[in-house]
């Protein structure tokens, strides 16, 4: 039995009570600012709000001229009205050469507090900013990297294309420095966009390619500065649409994790609400509301597992939140992409749409910063989806505001104030609920509880009955997304070696906030078991069925485990159970060092 509680000068795992830090909208943040809070002129907004309803009226873009090859149409017709073609580059003007920067490395880091001050150079009109793809990351390797898969490259058709059904236009120019027969990264709105039209300065064939995750390249067969304005298209529901139910797994890539990493995600399901059976917008929807709800701010205490430290401890801005969600996705077998810019990172997720059939479908999970500065915003359109943002707003996520500069100048934006942090209303005024013996690993104390001879035999049985329920549901073999498991014929005993899970040190009293040291093993008849999963739950005798899943360790060569976790404010104050459990495999029964 744990029991956890407050020191006057600890601060908790979740945070302070109040945030005292201004975080940008947009950004590496990105929640998306309200047109009317800008002094712009109408027409000239330069942000892309969430529109607060929906859906908002359909619009038919069209090009307005013909282009001909190596040329441009005089101007496109868009929901902001008629845009004219970029005005082309002249000596001395102030347009940046474009040079994309991707870091050699995205994975995971520590570095959960808000950023600073963030430069996004805008590319487009109408203005998607700030989520201008430049990189697109589809592969998610066994450390926790990302690469791209590389799969289908392919050169993009030449000459003029005739605008989609369903597409709306977008002009874009850019100063690329070009190096002969080598691929510049070309900026893109959508993974399935087209270059429509093209005009190149000084003049000379390009060819333009894009691979399946949606990067797109440009090659020149010489090398040198290209004033380079383009058309490209992207479809309307990738901005924001309704979701529908899954009829068929269409999904264009059906990711999978290394099976390693794969266990791991997988330990985290249930603390996230999620499993293999669930209907995707089900779970896209969960996983948004979860990953939307990250804050900036100290990271989570260390323990045994990181994707478990950033995952639960929900803190960080915009590139923790979608490594998380992409790792999560793609243990469900929902294609994602984590997509960055020069500002942001954000998502790209395969959703089912109202037919049933899947798409391409733009999700922001936020993220923090106290100022961004938009370049080459002079004259840029606003662009306002057709639909909603269809998914869950957490106050973590609909509450962040900060300064924005465009071009230097300060543009003014509402502020929300200081908001409560996620799970501090637990912090006081928790129910504390009595203690049932003391010293013993998993059995601890709490500050101001009763007596043992208080202790009921209701609460103790219901928790066998939750674990039970837990292991029911969540005892290996797991299924694999789209399948069923199999039943087992009544009269047939599981065939599995049993296991017993023990632990043999955790800390009588634990304060919020701080570290609680655990160590346990995991063994079987014959010998240790090695390199398995041990989950780590905080269960509550009052509330059983509300168990919190606070880490997940790895058994040793010997079949040790070790953690170093942090009580989370959502566990309350008062007496818990420290249960650690093996979810079992196809070889071997699932264990849980309760049963001991």
């Amino acid at each position: 039995m744990l029991a956890s509680h407050r020191r006057r000068k600890t601060v908790s795992l979740v945070g302070s009570s109040k945030i005292r830090r201004r975080i940008a909208s947009i950004g590496l943040c990105c929640a998306g600012l309200c047109a009317d809070a800008f002094a712009t002129p109408p027409g000239r907004i330069l942000h892309e709000p969430l529109p607060p309803g929906g859906p908002q009226s359909a619009h038919s873009d069209r090009i307005v001229g013909d282009g001909t090859p190596g040329s441009l149409a005089a101007a496109i017709e868009t929901a902001a009205g008629k845009i004219d073609r970029p005005r082309q580059a002249t000596p001395g003007d102030d347009t940046p050469v474009y040079r994309p920067a991707p870091p050699p490395r995205v994975g995971l880091d520590r570095r959960t507090g808000a950023d600073g001050q963030l430069h996004y150079q805008m590319v487009f009109d109408p203005s998607v900013a700030p989520f201008k793809r430049e990189i697109a990351f589809d592969t998610v390797q066994p450390d926790i990297t990302l690469a791209q898969s590389g799969r289908g490259l392919r050169a993009l058709p030449e000459g003029p294309q005739p605008p989609r059904p369903g597409h709306e236009l977008f002009w874009g120019h850019i100063k690329v420095a070009m190096a002969a027969g080598q691929h510049a990264v070309l900026p893109s709105v959508a993974p399935t966009s087209q270059i429509l039209q093209w005009q190149a300065v000084p003049a000379q064939k390009l060819q333009f390619f894009r691979d399946d995750a949606g990067n797109f390249t440009v090659q020149a067969p010489q090398a040198g500065e290209v004033d380079l304005r383009f058309l490209m298209d992207a479809p309307s529901g990738y901005f924001a649409a309704p979701l529908g139910t899954q009829r068929k797994h269409d999904d264009p890539e059906r990711p999978r994790l290394d099976p390693g990493l794969q266990a791991r995600a997988q330990a985290l399901w249930p603390a996230l609400g999620v499993d293999a059976h669930m209907e995707r917008s089900a779970a896209l929807t969960r996983l948004a509301e979860w990953f939307r709800a990250f804050e900036p701010g100290a990271p989570p205490l260390a323990g045994s597992d990181p994707l478990a430290d950033l995952v639960l401890g929900q803190k960080g801005v915009c590139r923790h939140r979608a490594l998380g969600f992409l790792v999560i996705a793609h243990s469900l077998g929902i294609a994602a992409h984590y997509v960055m810019n020069d500002a942001h990172a954000f998502l790209e997720v395969w959703a089912p749409q109202e037919n049933g059939t899947g798409a391409w479908q733009r999700l922001d999970l936020g993220g923090g910063a106290d100022t961004l500065e938009l370049h080459s915003a002079h004259d840029k359109h606003l662009h306002q989806p057709a639909f909603r943002d269809p998914f869950p707003r957490p106050p973590a996520f609909a509450d962040q505001t900060g300064t924005v500069l465009a071009d230097g100048r300060v543009l003014q934006t509402s502020m929300a104030g200081a908001k409560k942090l996620k799970g501090s209303e637990q912090l006081a005024g928790a129910p504390a609920t009595s203690a049932t013996g003391s010293g013993a690993p998993g059995r601890v104390a709490a500050e101001g509880a009763g007596s043992a001879g208080d202790r009921r035999e209701g609460p103790a049985e219901a928790r066998r009955t939750w674990l039970a329920q837990r292991a029911a549901r969540l005892a290996a073999p797991q299924a694999g997304p789209g399948t069923a498991p199999e039943p087992r014929p009544a009269g047939h005993p599981d065939p599995r070696r049993p296991t017993a899970t023990t632990l043999s040190k955790a800390a009588p009293m634990a304060y919020v906030g701080e570290a609680l040291e655990i160590q346990g093993t995991l063994s079987a008849p014959g010998g240790k078991v090695a390199r398995q999963t041990i989950e780590l739950w905080l269960i509550d005798p009052a509330r059983p069925l509300q168990g919190l899943l606070v880490g997940v360790a790895l058994t040793d060569a010997k079949g040790m485990f070790a953690a170093r976790l942090g009580i989370p404010a959502d566990a309350g104050l008062g007496v818990h159970d420290l249960v650690a459990r093996y979810p079992g495999t196809p070889a071997q029964l699932p264990s849980d060092s309760s049963e001991r």
